[in-house]
């Protein structure tokens, strides 16, 4: 069996995990563009085009199907328009990721935010599903303050507990 050549396993044009590092490591980065870009497919051993995020900081990435959900929910909740997240800073999370039925690490896109958390002092985060925004949303409405989602979840349970 003859194996592809490196240029073809890791195509030089796009980030990958391994650029950014191991599982949990992160990059913030701002959305500069989405668009068409000739890639490797590994699928069909061809190149082909494929939709592209392409980013100020870094080379750009292959938008698969959840990252693109992701910035969807983000950025568009209301309309069809990736332009909406141009200029737009968010997150390159390294994880561990279930692709073609093996797991492997990929990056995936999460929200970025400057917010920090007045209890512990951590940058405000996605958290259970929620958007940074409906973290801070919740935690005002239901709590009293803005706070982060592992700090909601504590301060929720001692109310609880003190009832």
């Amino acid at each position: 069996m003859s194996l592809p050549s490196w240029e073809k396993i890791i195509d030089p044009n796009f980030i990958n995990a391994e650029l950014i590092g191991d599982v949990g490591a992160e990059r913030v980065v701002t959305i500069k563009d989405i668009d068409m870009a000739e890639c490797y497919d590994d699928q069909s051993k061809a190149k082909v085009q494929k939709q592209t995020v392409f980013f100020e900081e870094c080379k750009p990435m292959v938008l698969n199907k959840t990252n693109a959900k992701t910035l969807k929910k983000l950025f568009s909740p209301n309309s069809d328009n990736p332009a909406d997240s141009f200029g737009h800073k968010v997150i390159l999370r390294v994880e561990s990721v279930k692709a073609f039925g093996k797991v492997t690490t990929g990056i995936r896109i999460h929200e970025f935010s400057e917010e920090t958390c007045p209890v512990c002092g951590k940058v405000i985060m996605p958290y259970a599903g929620k958007t940074v925004q409906e973290i801070m949303d919740i935690s005002k409405r239901n709590l009293g303050q803005v706070m982060c989602g592992e700090c909601m979840k504590n301060k929720a349970k001692e109310k609880k507990d003190a009832e």
